[in-house]
């Protein structure tokens, strides 16, 4: 097993964080229709919008930390191109997960298709620091996930 592989079997078991469009977990007994509007947001043109906050989080965080992106083998140090196309192909092809590695804060950040957040994992201090605000600046809120 890689040790990239290896960090990030131990990061998924760490206290995971969320950017999210919503503000706190739907409760499941939630009279809402939150299946609705997640299906409409992840198979409407919407999913652009989405994966462009997407896209920007993880740029910014690349401006701060050292990354490493999993899309069709590692990528260190990616370009702001690559991290893009990966995001919106997972949002095109309704498949796919994009692993953001950040190696020296020990943090780690996944972009699955069928999700309306990002997770973070293990988000180190100064990140943990950084995140609401960008997560601000992009419409979504941080917080604690649920593990």
């Amino acid at each position: 097993m890689d040790k990239r592989d290896e960090q990030i079997d131990r990061l998924l078991e760490q206290q995971c964080y969320v950017l999210d469009l919503l503000p706190r977990q739907v409760p499941a007994d939630s009279d809402g229709q939150f299946f609705e509007v997640e299906h409409y947001f992840l198979n409407s043109n919407r999913r652009n919008a989405l994966g462009e906050h997407f896209v920007n989080v993880i740029l910014k965080l690349m401006c701060y930390f050292h990354t490493e992106i999993l899309w069709d083998g590692w990528h260190d140090r990616p370009s702001p191109g690559t991290v893009s196309r990966a995001v919106y192909r997972l949002m095109e092809n309704h498949s796919g997960t994009l692993t953001v590695l950040f190696p020296e804060e020990e943090s780690l950040l996944v972009c699955d298709w069928d999700c309306i957040y990002l997770a973070v994992y293990h988000p180190s201090e100064s990140m943990k620091s950084l995140l609401p605000d960008i997560a601000a600046m992009e419409g979504l809120s941080f917080r604690e996930g649920v593990n």
